[in-house]
């Protein structure tokens, strides 16, 4: 989880974003847990970001740490919107998305170990995976609890940002 103190119409305020898929990040400004959905994967260092902004049923409390350094770009007043259709998948290859029913790729690499099975329970935070990128070994959590419905990949195979790697039952 990243904090970030940024500036709202003048107003300094805190903002905690955890990661929870490649294109899914949840989002805690003012007490309030929404879930931001990035519309577009370009390269992020040259292009606009245009999250989507859901509400969520459950409110957690704020945590007080010292704040980092930087600025994430966040709307002043979120507002719900409809989730939006996932990328169509590329021929051949697992279908791409970060809906709450997938986890994908946080980045290009190799998948090292798959630690579940479709059909496995798990929950939020468990280990369902290890990706090596970059020579770094990068445990993948489940992002909800949940039952495993499918896995798109084995270990030893190449995946690409983005691409799907696990969906949830629904």
């Amino acid at each position: 989880m990243r904090r970030y103190t940024i500036s709202v119409n003048g107003t300094q305020k805190v903002v905690d974003v955890e990661a929870v898929g490649a294109d899914l990040f949840r989002v805690q400004l003012d007490g309030r847990l929404v879930d931001v959905t990035l519309e577009d994967h370009r390269d992020l260092a040259h292009s606009a970001i245009t999250p989507a902004v859901q509400p969520r049923q459950q409110v957690a409390p704020v945590t007080t740490a010292p704040a980092a350094s930087g600025a994430a770009p966040v709307a002043s007043a979120p507002t719900p919107s409809a989730p939006s259709a996932a990328a169509p998948a590329a021929s051949g290859a697992a279908p791409k998305g970060g809906g709450r029913d997938k986890m994908t790729a946080p980045m290009p690499g190799v998948i090292l170990s798959v630690d579940v099975a479709a059909g496995a329970k798990v929950t939020r935070g468990q280990s369902l995976m290890i990706l090596e990128a970059m020579k770094m070994k990068n445990e993948l959590k489940a992002p909800r609890d949940g039952v495993i419905a499918e896995i798109y990949v084995a270990a030893g195979q190449q995946v690409k940002f983005g691409e799907t790697l696990v969906r949830f039952e629904a």
